[in-house]
Parts: C-alpha cells; structure tokens; sequence
C-alpha cells in the first residue's frame, strides 16, 4: 500500500532495492516491516548496527560481498540518534549505493535529506501511529494474514479486550487464527476468548520490554497492576521470558522452536526480540531482574515501583 506522498505503508515484502527507510513512532509496525523484509533471508547476510556502533563498521558493512544470498542486508536503527557526520555519509552513500546491498535505515524521525535520499533508489516505509481509523484497518489486516476475517464489530470488541497496544493486538489475533483455525470471527467470539482475561495484556507487556519500548512497557505494568495483576506473576513471567532470550540466542529459529519445546512462530518472535540486545545487554537484563527478585523478596520497596524501576533499566539504550 502506498501513502499520498508516495511512500510505503508499513506492509513492505521482501527487500530487493538498494535502500529502505522506516520512519514512524509505532515501534511494533517499525519492527513488523523490518520482519518482512529480512524474512527469509539467512543470517549470514544481514549485518545490524545501532548508534553505539563505529560508522566504519558500517561502511564496512556496505560493501561486503554478499554470503549464501543474492544481497547482503545493513540494517541501522534508531537513525535519528547517529552523528550528524554519519548521517550525511549515508546520506553521500545513497547517492551510488552497492548494487548486491540493500540498506535499511529505521527512524523514529529521519530529515528531508534522507527519506529523499532514500527515495532516489528506494522507498519510505511508513510506521506511525496514525489515527484510529488507521488501528482499525491494521487490525483488519492482522486478521488477513492470519486467515482470519472480522466485521467491525468483533474488531472493536477485541480493542476494548486488549487494549490499542498492537503488541498485544498481535499476539490476540494469532491467538484466535489458532483458537479459530480460519474463517470469520464474531464479537461473541472475541468476549468468549478474552473476557476476564489479563494474560493477554500481560504479554503485550512481556513483548514491550522485549522490544524495548519503554514507554509501552510502563503503561502496559500500570495498567496490569491497576487491574490487580499480582506483581509476582507478572515478574515471574517477565523472568521466564528473559531467560528464554538468552537461550534463543544460540542458534537459528528452528533449534529454539526444538530447545525449548515451542511453535515454530513463536520462536521466530523471540529471535526478532533477541536483535534488541547484545549478548552483554541480556545478561545485563536477567541481573537486573535478579536484583530486582532480591528486592522484592525482601520488602525494601513496593513490588509495583521495583518492577518499574527494572523495565526503565532493561528498555534503555546506551
């Protein structure tokens, strides 16, 4: 789909251009366009960088031959904090880019000078968070994807299930394609699956932190607690995801889908979530929630204000 301005929604396939941009605030459809257009391709091909990261290590990167893939993949994200000199290099890059490379660019905010740039050899990908209407058709489309189809009715009756979170709107429709199988979902069948429930918007939770975004994340907590969410579960749970990170870290999507005993889509998830961090940053988060048990354990604060305190520290980037 494409945007008046002649950019793309953030429904991209496969990257097969020289560049990509994703400029947006929603983090979820930043991180759902990014999927798509390094779906399939082997790791080996795809370099990702971050600001922490030398700009000669990307350039670098840029123009290395390709491994066990007709393109290599130089991922960039949170474009926005890179030096203005690396910038205006990519910027200078963009201009004759690699022609077995395909540099993908991830922004909350990107200049004029970019997204152009990006423009003259590939396209802006669109990832904000727009306006209702904009929710609403998202959602009928995770529903699409999913082999599933829903009247305005049952898509409203599941936002006001879930929430306008689409992490945890996400994770509510794969989990009705499951419950389902295929074809149409009622209003009733969304009360049925979710009326009551909390574990949803728990994991909506577990996935902000995973995806670090903080924000997310803290409403996500107030929200559980305010609904009398015990703090100890929702730890306990952030816990056993954290350490099924680290574990996932050790091989491809296939080995962690048989290591740990999971669907194949949900390990593909978790591999997504582990590129948020460095193998340092995991250990990192799991000694902060280490921390953070002790503390509760021993009553020296409010449960609710050590886990908050836990996921500022996990979802900040250095």
């Amino acid at each position: 789909m494409t945007t008046a301005d002649g950019s793309e929604a953030a429904s991209t396939s496969k990257a097969t251009l020289p560049a990509y941009l994703i400029v947006g605030d929603d983090l979820h459809l930043a991180e759902e366009a990014l999927r798509k257009l390094v779906k399939g391709k082997p790791d080996s091909s795809i370099d990702e960088f971050s600001p922490a990261d030398e700009f000669d290590r990307i350039a670098q990167a840029l123009v290395t031959p390709p491994m066990f893939d007709d393109r290599r993949t130089v991922v960039v994200t949170e474009l926005e904090k890179l030096p203005a000199e690396s910038q205006r290099k990519l910027i200078e890059y963009l201009k004759n880019p690699d022609p077995e490379t395909t540099l993908v660019l991830v922004a909350a905010k990107a200049s004029s000078q970019m997204v152009d740039a990006v423009k003259q050899s590939g396209h802006v990908i669109q990832a904000g968070k727009g306006r209702r209407n904009d929710l609403l058709l998202w959602v009928k489309r995770e529903f699409s994807e999913q082999g599933l189809t829903a009247a305005g009715d049952a898509i409203n009756a599941l936002l006001d299930a879930v929430g306008e979170q689409r992490l945890a709107l996400s994770r509510a429709v794969e989990e009705l394609a499951l419950v389902k199988g295929g074809g149409r979902v009622s209003a009733d069948d969304v009360r049925q699956q979710f009326q009551g429930r909390a574990d949803i918007k728990l994991f909506g939770f577990i996935d902000a932190v995973a995806m670090r975004q903080g924000t997310a994340a803290l409403q996500s907590l107030r929200l559980l607690l305010t609904q009398g969410e015990p703090a100890q579960l929702v730890f306990w749970n952030l816990t056993r995801h954290f350490r099924m990170l680290l574990m996932a870290t050790e091989g491809s999507a296939n080995h962690a889908a048989k290591s740990l005993a999971i669907p194949l889509w949900r390990a593909e998830k978790l591999v997504r979530q582990v590129r948020n961090f460095s193998h340092d940053e995991l250990l990192d988060a799991y000694a902060v929630l280490a921390d953070a048990d002790l503390k509760m354990k021993s009553s020296a604060e409010p449960e609710g204000l050590t886990l908050e305190r836990a996921v500022v520290r996990i979802t900040q980037r250095q």
